[in-house]
């Protein structure tokens, strides 16, 4: 499910979300690391939902395509929702405060 799909059914778009969370200067850092990892998240679902389109389907589900979209979509949430809360993603989120501590000193 894209961005588009998403907001066709009224939730907000990926990208809508993460702005929301991003911190202002001089926010607390809490806030700061909980939108530095929503960002992650959000990039590593969106890295799982490319890396499978290189994969022929497997037909587990039938030939139905919304079937295995949306078992693939709540799996790749479930899947980076895992590893972030488990401080296992890619070690951006940890970049990314630090990238904006660093401009807060400056």
């Amino acid at each position: 499910m894209s961005g588009a799909g998403l907001s066709s059914l009224g939730l907000p778009a990926p990208q809508e979300i993460v702005a929301q969370a991003l911190p202002a200067a001089g926010a607390n850092p809490g806030r700061t690391a909980e939108a530095a990892k929503q960002f992650e998240g959000m990039l590593m679902e969106n890295l799982f939902r490319l890396m499978r389109k290189t994969v022929e389907p497997s037909g587990l589900f039938g030939k139905d395509g919304n079937t295995q979209s949306t078992y693939e979509y709540l799996l790749d949430q479930a899947v980076t929702t895992n590893a972030m809360n488990a401080g296992k993603g890619l070690g951006l989120s940890q970049k990314l405060v630090a990238a904006w501590s660093a401009k807060e000193l400056k």
